[in-house]
Formats: structure tokens, C-alpha cells, sequence
């Protein structure tokens, strides 16, 4: 009895961190959007479009789309999410690495490590999170089989 309240629980607050991961993926994609339309206008005001500005913009627009694919994924109830998701964690892991190589500044990199490290333990709580079977709380009778076909009579 007290395990079946504790798997309950589990499964309760596992859809709670996806939910929550999901919905900061929408919310940083959102973030990164601005951040590209602000370099790109800077960009046209200035006339001046240096390599780093435009990488940055780009790899940051490329952060966005997987961040709101994984997010739509989410809200659509697909099953291709836990890849998405993983993909998104794995690039929350690998936020400043494109800083580092674009700039080629390793010691300003490391100066501001205390930056960077909630990004990869993020990147990191939410691989985990997403790498758990999850079913939305359904019964493991309830749960389809593969290769079984049903047909209502």
C-alpha cells in the first residue's frame, strides 16, 4: 500500500519537472528570440557586422528552434519529446561553449566559470529527468504493447 503512494508520488512529481522543463524551454526560447532580433538590429543600425555577432546570432536562433520544438513536442503530447528533450538539456549543457570558441577568450571563460555551471547542472537534472520511463501515470496494464493490435467489435 505504501509503495503504491510512493510510486504515485514519484510519478507526480516526475510530471511535474518535465512540465517545468518544458515550459522553461518555451520561456528561454523566447529569451534567445530577442536576443537575435536585438544583435541583428544592432547589426543594421551599426553597419558593422562582426563574425562573432552574426555565429552568435545564428547558433542562438539554432538553440531556439530546438527549444520550442521540444516545447510544442511537450504541449502536442508527442512521443519524439524525450529526444527533443535530451537534445534541448544537452544544448543547456553547452550554453557557453560557443563563447569560448567564437571569442577565443579561455581565460575570461574560465573567470566567469561560476556562470556557467547551473546551465550544465541543469542540462544535466533534466537528461535525467527525461531519460525515466515515463506514461503519464498509467497502469502498467494500461500501457499499449507494441505490435499488438486491437480492433473494436
Amino acid at each position: 500500500m505504501m509503495g503504491r503512494f510512493m510510486a504515485r508520488i514519484a510519478v507526480l512529481l516526475l510530471a511535474i519537472c518535465r512540465t517545468v522543463y518544458c515550459w522553461m524551454f518555451f520561456i528561454m526560447s523566447l529569451f534567445m528570440i530577442h536576443f537575435v532580433y536585438v544583435s541583428i538590429r544592432s547589426m543594421l543600425q551599426s553597419h558593422i557586422a562582426e563574425r562573432g555577432s552574426i555565429i552568435g546570432s545564428v547558433i542562438m536562433a539554432m538553440y531556439s528552434f530546438v527549444f520550442v520544438i521540444t516545447w510544442w513536442m511537450f504541449v502536442r503530447g508527442k512521443p519524439a519529446l524525450k529526444q527533443w528533450a535530451i537534445a534541448a538539456n544537452f544544448i543547456c549543457m553547452l550554453t557557453y561553449l560557443p563563447v569560448a570558441v567564437v571569442y577565443w577568450e579561455w581565460r575570461r571563460f574560465l573567470r566567469d566559470e561560476h556562470d556557467w555551471w547551473p546551465f550544465i547542472l541543469v542540462g544535466i537534472f533534466g537528461i535525467i529527468i527525461f531519460s525515466i520511463p515515463y506514461h503519464g501515470g498509467r497502469h502498467k496494464s494500461q500501457i499499449p504493447v507494441k505490435g499488438v493490435l486491437s480492433l473494436k467489435t
